[in-house]
């Protein structure tokens, strides 16, 4: 017997080649996102957490990874940075480089005096 759908875990945040980052409604409430916050990745014991940086309210100037809602009435957020891509794409060094990182999250951690903050599972990316 064969499975017509062997993996159904969906991404939760996926890392497009050109610097498009689309996060899904799941983590926008886990991290509280509002339209002009800035978002980052840290690295913590070799586990990737992605979190708010500036809050729009704090931002000053134009930032990088600046996250936008996709639509109205949507809590679905994108931003755009080539940089961060480009070092998230970095660590798995045998991914194709043409399509999109899609990754899976764990639960949220408090995350030092930024909050909370959620682990992206970068060893197993879904296709």
């Amino acid at each position: 017997m064969t499975s017509l759908l062997p993996n159904s875990r969906r991404p939760d945040v996926i890392f497009h080649p050109n610097g498009r980052i689309d996060i899904t409604a799941r983590i926008a409430k886990v991290l509280q996102l509002q339209n002009g916050d800035v978002i980052d990745v840290a690295v913590s014991y070799e586990e990737y957490l992605i979190y708010v940086r500036l809050r729009a309210a704090e931002c000053v100037g134009r930032h990088e990874a600046t996250v936008h809602p996709t639509n109205k009435g949507n809590n679905n957020f994108r931003a755009y940075s080539h940089r961060l891509c480009k070092s998230i794409r970095s660590i798995l060094n045998g991914f194709p480089a043409e399509k999109p990182l899609r990754l899976p999250a764990g639960s949220p951690v408090i995350f030092g005096p930024n909050g909370t903050a959620v682990p992206l599972i970068t060893r197993n990316p879904l296709k």
